[in-house]
């Protein structure tokens, strides 16, 4: 039995930590557990008892924190893209640049950032990009909002970079949607195999993409 199974609620720290604390622990086991069974087995064929036999806690813990297993791809689905999205914000002190040399390292170091984020924890990309599909309305819907949170961030990215023409325009954000398609369309096909090519490679193409919309060429 672990550590966590052993803790009583009754509001009296315990171990130096709060009820509190120690659930918002077990939340943060069940959501780990989440990420190595989703993501490596997959959504569907998941279950509860797995998640709570990998996360070391009992149901009772499992519903302290989530209604359904759908709930918990939920939480874990927004984690993930959270990180992902955090990872192509442009630089909170970024003023528009001057040059396109600057503007080029900003494209740059976000599409870098965002693959190596993907490498780092390909199981968490798998949720996001493929897990998710399909699973149900309310997860379709959720799936369309967040895409619609990294088209607002590519339109944020050229922004801050001052010299994107292609994406200035009055069809601006349709053009962005498109971007963020090929982008995630790469991502997933790099994910079911990864070794069809090198990450770098995957980054110059998205570079290419994006800069030849931003930037109207196709250096």
């Amino acid at each position: 039995m672990s550590t966590s199974e052993t803790d009583t609620d009754t509001g009296r720290p315990y171990r130096g930590s709060t009820p509190g604390q120690r659930r918002e622990t077990r939340r943060e086991q069940l959501l780990d557990a989440a990420v190595e069974v989703f993501g490596t087995t997959g959504y569907r064929s998941a279950s509860i008892d797995r998640i709570c036999a990998t996360a070391g806690l009992t149901k009772r813990y499992f519903y302290e924190s989530f209604d359904s297993s759908e709930d918990l791809l939920e939480a874990v689905y927004r984690r993930a893209t959270a990180t992902m999205l955090t990872s192509i914000h442009p630089p909170a002190t970024g003023a528009a640049t001057e040059h396109e040399t600057s503007a080029e390292e900003v494209l740059q170091a976000a599409l870098s950032n965002f693959f190596r984020t993907i490498a780092d924890d390909p199981r968490s990309a798998r949720i996001v990009l493929l897990e998710v599909l399909g699973v149900s309305a309310a997860i379709d819907a959720l799936y369309r909002q967040t895409t619609s949170l990294f088209v607002d961030a590519v339109l944020a990215l050229a922004t801050s970079v001052g010299l994107a023409n292609g994406l200035a325009g009055p069809n601006r954000r349709t053009l962005a949607v498109g971007l963020v398609g090929a982008i995630l369309m790469m991502t997933q096909q790099w994910l079911l195999a990864p070794e069809s090519e090198p990450l770098d490679g995957i980054i110059a193409g998205a570079h290419t993409i994006l800069g030849a919309v931003a930037f109207g060429r196709l250096d």
